[in-house]
């Protein structure tokens, strides 16, 4: 909220500003003589020189020659303030022209503004059901509650992360599916390999929903969204140098998570999903060939898939 006020009062003054500065330029180009003014002076300047001719011309012809030179000093000065007119006449014009340009720079810019303050907007999550959701999910898990199985997911998500952070990525082995485990696993190697560190801390859930459900080969997935603020920015390894991103401001993320489980709890798994090899399974959970986990997943709540809808920095 904070955040959006000080964007709307940021947007207001430079529009008021831009807008001063047409204003200001406009009555400027009003006070500049016209066409008529020039003239009027010009018509004036020649009317008087003529008749000082005149009078000049019927004493002497020295005094002829004198009023010869006035009246020829005379023109020039009428030519002078004929082009001074013109002259006027073309600053006015160009002065209306600066003020349309100023004018049409304040509209571009106010749009600029809006559909930047709208790509900044958060994620607003469409309208849904959650009660027909939550309801759904009764016909398969009786005992569901809502509010419970949010809680776990967040506590799973941010121990995923800490995990990611602290390169201990084995330690949450058994809530991710195979495939996560596998992308998140190259991934750090990557940042180990170039001595970096992502930096993930501070968490704090602002909202968090059921988006979907469903039910496919007795296994459930449920499609969750959730608010969170946290810090995220690269670091050098070891001495916590910032290398990417902002240590000092954190970001709201807007995720897309989805988590699923088996419903038949006591479904024994003795095939590997991964080589296909018939196993007993051992004690840990995992295949003996492959090391493919086997039994976790079927028996608890695993990330599946997690997607950023939208970050922004507050």
């Amino acid at each position: 909220m904070i955040q959006k006020i000080k964007t709307n009062l940021k947007k207001a003054l430079i529009v008021i500003g831009l807008v001063a500065c047409a204003v200001f330029m406009l009555n400027i180009v009003m006070e500049r003589p016209t066409h008529a003014d020039s003239g009027f002076s010009t018509s004036h300047s020649s009317s008087h020189s003529s008749k000082s001719s005149s009078k000049s011309s019927s004493k002497s012809s020295s005094s002829r020659r004198s009023s010869s030179k006035s009246s020829s000093s005379s023109k020039k000065s009428s030519n002078k303030s004929s082009s001074s007119g013109s002259s006027g006449g073309s600053s006015e014009v160009s002065g209306w022209e600066i003020v349309l340009g100023t004018l049409v720079f304040v509209v571009a810019l106010f749009f600029i503004i809006s559909i930047q303050d709208r790509r900044r907007t958060n994620y607003k999550a469409p309208k849904i059901d959650e009660r027909a959701i939550e309801k759904k999910i009764k016909q398969y898990i009786p005992d569901f509650d809502k509010t419970a199985f949010l809680n776990n997911c967040y506590t799973m998500y941010c121990d995923i992360q800490k995990a990611w952070m602290d390169f201990k990525l084995e330690d949450v082995k058994d809530i991710l599916t195979d495939e996560l485990y596998t992308m998140y696993e190259s991934q750090l190697a990557t940042l180990e390999v170039k001595g970096e560190q992502n930096i993930m801390k501070d968490f704090v859930l602002k909202k968090s929903y059921l988006k979907n459900v469903i039910n496919q080969n007795d296994t459930i997935t449920i499609t969750t969204g959730f608010v969170i603020e946290f810090y995220d920015y690269i670091a050098e390894q070891g001495t916590g140098k910032l290398i990417r991103g902002d240590s000092k401001h954190k970001m709201r993320v807007t995720y897309e998570m989805k988590f699923r489980q088996t419903l038949n709890q006591n479904k024994k798994v003795d095939k590997c999903p991964n080589c296909g090899a018939h196993v007993d399974v051992n004690s840990s959970g995992f295949c003996s060939y492959c090391r493919t986990k086997l039994v976790t997943e079927n028996t608890k709540w695993v990330l599946t898939q997690k997607q950023a809808l939208s970050q922004t920095m507050i």
